[in-house]
């Protein structure tokens, strides 16, 4: 049984753990455009958390991803949105801004929803696992792929009952060579056992929660207007997103969009799926970047490209978030968004808030046959300017943690099945 702690923190308690500058921001000023996906100067500037960095580990790979998630405020798009994401310490890991839009009947994304960014993250991490199994082996592949579908589920939307979940992932492995079957079946559990991702979604993780309310810094810090005018993100070069045409997977059924409207209807069950397609980028300078086509299987929502850098130890600068960068993104994006939502329902005045995680990562026995990937702990911070009662803003954070698709994942055990298909037949 993992232990969740939950802790109306003020201002003055904050600052006694976190030695954390915060930046001043103004609402003056010209509205800021925001690109999809951004290279950005600032790492992420918790107010609430401490971002230590990961202690290292003989022959592992240990780091603390840490997110801060902010809205972005528009006339009539309450959910619009960005984080900040980085490793916490880690040489040649940028930070990178994400901006994260819903869609609908009546609007098209502007950028990537979160659960996109949790898929993509899911998708692109379990191919790094392979990538590093297919090098530790020796093994000649010729083409490889991953596709993954997350079907995730909302029971009793906008009632007190309110709660998301993370039913089961598909993730199938895809690959020609000329390698026996019996190999690259051995080659499937290395990569499987090497998924941090994975480890993290199909175990129960400890989650450390505090609720932090109002205080002096929400004077100077806060969201500011702008917008996602833009669906083309370019960094030296590198066309980080764009929308494509939908995904179409080959080892699973696509399945239907699911209509926006129908939650206007207030049903006891409201399902949905997430996909998305990850290969090689075939980047001689950065072996580990990675290309993924992914979408949210609902009305009004697009396809999108998206790039993931996983080439750890590789020299040179990044040129894309990593599969983990995406992973704790979404997380993060997925509970800015219940935060919108619940006070809705709940009919509360929160003018601001703010998501903040850390998220500890490991990967033992790194390029050994007995790498093992493992997600060690998240810790949860949700910062509120509002001056609703205590116990009332307790219940919001509660429904808002509780209706989460993205935490629950993490916080139970999700269920994974994964087929392998070489030269296009299934291996039993």
């Amino acid at each position: 049984m993992k232990t969740r702690r939950l802790t109306v923190m003020t201002v003055a308690s904050i600052a006694l753990f976190s030695g954390t500058t915060i930046v001043a921001q103004t609402a003056a000023g010209a509205p800021i455009a925001h690109k999809v996906v951004t290279r950005v100067d600032q790492s992420p500037a918790p107010t609430a958390l401490d971002p230590v960095a990961a202690a290292a580990r003989d022959g592992a790979i240990t780091e603390n991803v840490l997110t801060v998630a902010e809205r972005i405020l528009i006339p009539d798009n309450p959910m619009l949105k960005f984080v900040r994401v980085q490793p916490v310490g880690v040489k040649g890991f940028s930070a990178w801004q994400l901006a994260s839009d819903e869609g609908g009947a009546d609007h098209e994304q502007t950028a990537p929803n979160p659960l996109t960014y949790m898929t993509t993250g899911i998708a692109a991490n379990l191919y790094t696992s392979l990538q590093r199994a297919v090098e530790v082996m020796d093994l000649s592949v010729q083409d490889m792929s991953v596709e993954v579908k997350v079907f995730y589920r909302y029971d009793a939307p906008f009632t007190p009952d309110w709660a998301g979940y993370t039913d089961k992932v598909i993730a199938n492995i895809l690959i020609e060579s000329d390698e026996s079957p019996d190999v690259l079946a051995d080659l499937k559990e290395m990569a499987l056992n090497a998924w941090v991702a994975g480890e993290g979604l199909a175990n129960d993780t400890e989650i450390d929660v505090a609720l932090a309310v109002n205080g002096s810094h929400w004077d100077d810090v806060g969201a500011l207007p702008g917008s996602v005018p833009d669906p083309v993100s370019v960094d030296n070069g590198l066309t980080l997103s764009r929308k494509t045409q939908p995904p179409i997977p080959m080892s699973f059924e696509l399945g239907e969009d699911i209509g926006m409207e129908s939650l206007k209807q207030f049903p006891d069950v409201f399902e949905f799926a997430v996909i998305a397609i990850v290969d090689s980028a075939d980047d001689a300078e950065r072996p580990y970047l990675q290309r993924i086509s992914t979408r949210a299987l609902q009305e009004g929502y697009v396809g999108w490209e998206l790039f993931a850098d996983d080439s750890y130890g590789v020299d040179g600068m990044d040129k894309a978030p990593s599969s983990l960068d995406y992973l704790t993104a979404g997380t993060s994006l997925c509970l800015m968004s219940q935060l919108t939502g619940v006070p809705m329902s709940m009919q509360l005045d929160v003018p601001d808030f703010r998501v903040e995680h850390l998220f500890s990562y490991r990967q033992d026995g790194f390029m050994t046959t007995d790498m093992a990937g493992f997600t060690d702990g998240v810790q949860t911070r949700v910062v509120v300017n509002s001056a609703e009662a205590p116990e009332s803003l307790e219940e919001y954070f509660n429904r808002s943690l509780r209706a989460c698709f993205a935490g629950e994942a993490f916080d139970n055990e999700t269920p994974i099945e994964t087929d392998l298909y070489v030269n296009g037949a299934i291996v039993e």
